[in-house]
């Protein structure tokens, strides 16, 4: 396992620390990242000795600020191909499934940025415990497409999800524990004592109970339409980036660069067709 997600076994505690190491890219999720959490979950979960996965961000500015979108080394289309982006969205969520799927519970610890695919992450996790300085969000939406994994409506209700989907905004921890994305909101600096304290309450329950319990209330959501949706998302997604903005995105992105591109991203007054695309 390389550096990009770094595994530690606490076992006085009976946790697995997993870090998305990636500080100078606010932990943006790369290929290399997301195969990585995807392999340190499946490891915490073969643990005996682990009982509950915490998982949280390097450094102090983000959890993580979501997908890599100027990865290094990135050569191919200004406009990718239908086929490439069904493919490279189905490589992409394959670390929202593991969590999901996951035996044993996963609690996410977020100092900072929560955003965008990362968001999705914690969202995807059985609780939430956020600094009071921390953000959420999906910005990444005025490019065009829709999450490749929409979680978003199985943790808050419609309103509140079209709330946040139909605007891209970004809202604290504070709004968010409103919205239901988190569990509980705390002060700086006591991120990792409330959730060693949320540790200890799950350590008194039988483990194979939990295992139970998390996948019957999962199985509520997936009642609802949770698994075959995030399946469709990855689909949709697809189909927004071929939208005549989703496609402008990427040319501006090609001719004139990522900040461009994030400029035109956050424009106002996109209407439903935009008339100087090609």
């Amino acid at each position: 396992m390389s550096d990009t997600v770094t595994y530690e076994v606490r076992e006085d505690d009976a946790m697995a620390l997993l870090t998305l190491n990636r500080p100078e890219k606010m932990n943006a999720l790369s290929g290399e990242l997301i195969r990585e959490l995807r392999d340190a979950v499946e490891r915490a979960e073969a643990d005996d000795s682990v009982r509950v996965i915490v998982l949280t961000g390097a450094g102090d500015t983000a959890f993580s600020a979501g997908y890599d979108i100027d990865p290094e080394g990135d050569d191919g289309d200004a406009v990718p191909t239908v086929d490439s982006l069904l493919d490279k969205f189905e490589d992409s969520t394959v670390h929202v499934h593991a969590i999901w799927d996951c035996n044993k519970p996963v609690i996410a610890a977020v100092d900072g940025y929560c955003l965008a695919g990362g968001s999705d992450i914690a969202m995807a996790c059985d609780m939430v415990i956020a600094t009071e300085g921390s953000e959420f969000g999906y910005p990444g939406l005025r490019m065009a497409g829709v999450p490749p994994t929409l979680i978003y409506p199985f943790v808050m209700n419609l309103h509140e999800a079209k709330e946040m989907l139909f605007s891209g905004k970004v809202v604290d921890a504070e709004r968010a524990k409103d919205l239901g994305m988190i569990n509980r909101v705390v002060p700086d600096g006591e991120l990792f004592d409330t959730v060693l304290e949320e540790v200890d309450e799950i350590r008194k329950m039988p483990g194979n109970n939990v295992r139970m319990l998390k996948h019957i209330v999962n199985g509520v959501a997936e009642m609802q339409g949770a698994k075959p949706m995030f399946k469709y998302s990855e689909m949709f997604d697809t189909l927004g980036h071929q939208t005549e903005y989703g496609k402008e995105y990427y040319r501006i992105a090609e001719s004139e660069g990522i900040e461009a591109a994030l400029e035109y991203m956050n424009e106002q007054n996109k209407g439903m067709e935009d008339p100087e695309a090609n």
